[in-house]
């Protein structure tokens, strides 16, 4: 896939979610049947934890006909707990979800094919919420708009170039259907930043030289391992620290930040994206013991801990097979830069921003200033809800006023550039995005899991730790 088939066939984004401001003003919804033939839209929420849970209430909150009809996890317990937690919102008479559930025990579904069995449940016109590890997105994406649902998912909606591939054929089939996609680079919906960008591009601070962008904060999360669980069932209860399953942290986090990069330095309608990256990193503190000990087997005494731990401690920073840091130099076509830091160790530096400099001055999200450091610009527009929400209400709002929606290409992009600085960094040479987009790896197996009596495609070893798995820089190879 070369750059010019690339942009020419691909970077089709829609102005909407390239220029920003389109349609972020209030909602007024009209009451357009759907393709189902009926106003009400039937929602089905997959992926049941904190962004699952979150996203389908935003989703409810929207003043919508709508309705929340089936649920689908991993785990049958989270998909239980969740749906038990949506009815007895639902009982609430001050509850959003009031009067927009019909949830019944069989249309609640466990398993690694869950997803497949709550997309039955719809018709075509409704809508899919996706909050799983990425590693399955694009697959649940691709039944989703072959069903012909519209679809709001979370980011990265992939973790490699396979995933980038399949994730575009499913765009082109989204957009041929005239479905609405969203995806959780919420930012989008910010006055912030859509103001800012506008600001940007019509030329306030010059010609871009360089953006920086950073997502540096603390630890992730980890499970311990249970007795007698499987390989497979642990990783992904620990999607977090498994390539395969969360694209590294520089993909599940770092790209909120490398999307608005690349939307600085789009030009016109299509979004921008490096022509190649220059990066490094590595793991030095990955979790830290607390890790160490959520990672070990269970222990019948304090005495067998203790002696575990001794014997494991310089291998604390072990767990998983993630990095925790990432420094990713990005070239652009025009020449530009986009420099890019994010970091998962404790006690160091935390920020989470962007920063844009032109010939002309320079900026952070929301102000603007010249050469001479003086203010020549800021965003006065404020918005009542919050981003969560608000990314919600522009969907819907494309949805039942057939406005143009189809974030599922920026995205991509931007994710597909959080996969070019990572295999850049484990490499540790220039990497082309041509190049990595046509041969780059597969970390996903090959064919889709759907079961946990299946193997993981990550194994540990005689110790319980993956270091083995771990992508050494100067020998590693990115591509097929």
């Amino acid at each position: 896939m070369s750059e010019k088939t690339s942009r020419r066939q691909f970077l089709k984004t829609s102005s909407v979610l390239t220029t920003g401001a389109a349609v972020v003003g209030g909602l007024t919804i009209s009451q357009s049947a759907h393709a189902a033939g009926s106003d009400e839209i039937k929602l089905a929420l997959i992926g049941c934890g904190g962004r699952g849970r979150g996203a389908i209430r935003d989703r409810v909150q929207v003043k919508d006909n709508c309705k929340v009809v089936a649920v689908a996890d991993a785990f049958e317990g989270s998909a239980k707990n969740q749906a038990g937690a949506i009815r007895r919102d639902a009982e609430n008479a001050d509850n959003p979800l009031n009067g927009r559930v019909d949830l019944p025990d069989d249309r609640v579904f466990g398993g690694l094919d869950a997803y497949k069995k709550a997309i039955d449940c719809l018709s075509p016109g409704d809508q899919v919420v996706l909050a799983t590890p990425p590693g399955f997105r694009p697959y649940h994406y691709r039944a989703a708009v072959e069903k012909g649902c519209h679809v709001f998912m979370e980011k990265p909606i992939f973790i490699d170039a396979p995933g980038f591939r399949h994730t575009m054929e499913t765009n082109k089939m989204a957009e041929e259907k005239n479905l609405k996609v969203f995806v959780g680079f919420q930012r989008h919906a910010i006055p912030d930043y859509y103001n800012w960008v506008e600001q940007i591009h019509a030329g306030k601070i010059g010609d871009i030289q360089y953006t920086r962008v950073f997502w540096n904060g603390n630890t992730p999360w980890t499970n311990r391992r249970n007795a007698g669980e499987s390989e497979l069932n642990f990783q992904v209860r620990n999607w977090y620290h498994f390539v395969w399953l969360c694209g590294d942290n520089i993909a599940e986090q770092h790209a909120h930040n490398l999307d608005i990069g690349n939307w600085i330095h789009s030009k016109g309608d299509r979004m921008g994206h490096p022509t190649e990256a220059n990066a490094m990193g590595g793991r030095t503190h990955k979790a830290g013991p607390e890790a160490l000990l959520r990672q070990a087997p269970p222990f019948s005494d304090r005495a067998a801990w203790d002696g575990w731990y001794q014997t494991n401690k310089e291998r604390f920073n072990r767990h998983g097979q993630a990095w925790d840091h990432f420094f990713v130099e990005f070239s652009y076509a025009d020449g530009a830069r986009m420099y890019s830091q994010c970091r998962h160790i404790p006690n160091t530096w935390g920020i989470v921003d962007e920063f844009v400099y032109g010939t002309g001055g320079s900026g952070r999200p929301g102000r603007l200033a010249g050469l001479d450091g003086k203010e020549i610009w800021r965003n006065t527009e404020r918005k009542p809800k919050g981003e969560y929400q608000w990314e919600h209400d522009l969907q819907v709002q494309a949805i039942r006023e057939d406005k143009p929606m189809h974030m599922g290409w920026s995205a991509a992009m931007s994710c597909m550039t959080a996969v070019l600085g990572r295999e850049a960094a484990y490499c540790g040479k220039v990497v082309k995005w041509d190049e990595l987009v046509e041969k780059g790896r597969s970390y996903f197996p090959g064919g889709e899991i759907t079961s946990f009596d299946q193997i993981a495609p990550v194994q540990p070893d005689a110790d319980g730790f993956y270091e083995g798995t771990v992508p050494v820089p100067g020998v590693y190879n990115p591509f097929v």
